[in-house]
């Protein structure tokens, strides 16, 4: 099963409808594109030990015409931007190569940014030429349990260009009105990875490489009663 993953964009709940997939922001490459090698586009992220600021964004929007606070077209909508402290740590187990991001508590202790914190503190590896992305938590410590605990299908492979895919019901003679979409897009000097899924209620996560940065930013949405938004943008020297 794959990775979860970016780009679905902070919005209201207009931006999101039901039955179809969100709008992945970031252009496709061109068919004639050369994607960089893997182990190049992994640079930043394994490149040591180091203390990284995200400014996490939250916006949670609903209908209500009757609110005094709703705008012109009924939608209450409330925003907050918070930084969160977060540290890599590299590390290598066998052939690996490990990154694994942890966050400090919200300073306000009420979970702020909790949803898309998951998309930020996970653990990476990488044998060079693949990467993989895993859940939080304690790595094993020998490359053969690490190897077993690997996905199948990794994120990232030497060569890969982007690709984008996508199924649903109605591929299968259905009405379309459930389904996901799968992505991986070309963005700055590394890649985006969203995965999105649609069936009356709506959701989807991403995040984002850079070569130079290592994640960059991460991002998850939910849109059913309510729209909720929230963004995790790495905060550059």
């Amino acid at each position: 099963m794959r990775s979860t993953l970016l780009t679905a964009l902070i919005g209201c709940a207009a931006c999101h409808h039901a039955g179809a997939p969100a709008t992945i922001g970031n252009a496709d490459v061109g068919p004639a594109a050369v994607a960089p090698p893997a182990a190049e586009l992994m640079h930043g992220l394994f490149a040591g030990d180091r203390t990284l600021v995200y400014d996490v964004t939250s916006e949670s929007s609903y209908w209500d015409d009757q609110n005094p606070a709703a705008d012109a077209n009924g939608n209450v909508t409330s925003t907050a931007t918070e930084a969160i402290t977060c540290h890599l740590t590299v590390g290598r187990v066998g052939r690996y190569r490990t990154a694994s991001i942890d966050c400090d508590p919200s300073a306000d202790g009420d979970g702020f940014g909790s949803s898309v914190l998951e998309e930020v503190v996970r653990v990476f590896v990488t044998d060079g030429e693949r990467l993989w992305r895993l859940d939080a938590g304690s790595l094993p410590a020998t490359a053969d349990a690490l190897a077993a605990a690997l996905p199948d299908a990794p994120v990232l492979v030497q060569g890969q260009r982007p690709v984008a895919e996508r199924h649903s019901d109605a591929e299968d003679g259905g009405s379309g009105d459930f389904g996901s979409a799968y992505a991986v897009t070309a963005q700055g000097d590394g890649w985006c990875v969203a995965d999105d899924s649609w069936g009356g209620d709506e959701g989807g996560s991403s995040w984002c490489l850079s070569a130079a940065h290592g994640l960059v930013s991460a991002s998850w949405y939910f849109a059913g009663g309510a729209s909720h938004d929230q963004r995790a943008v790495l905060r550059l020297p």
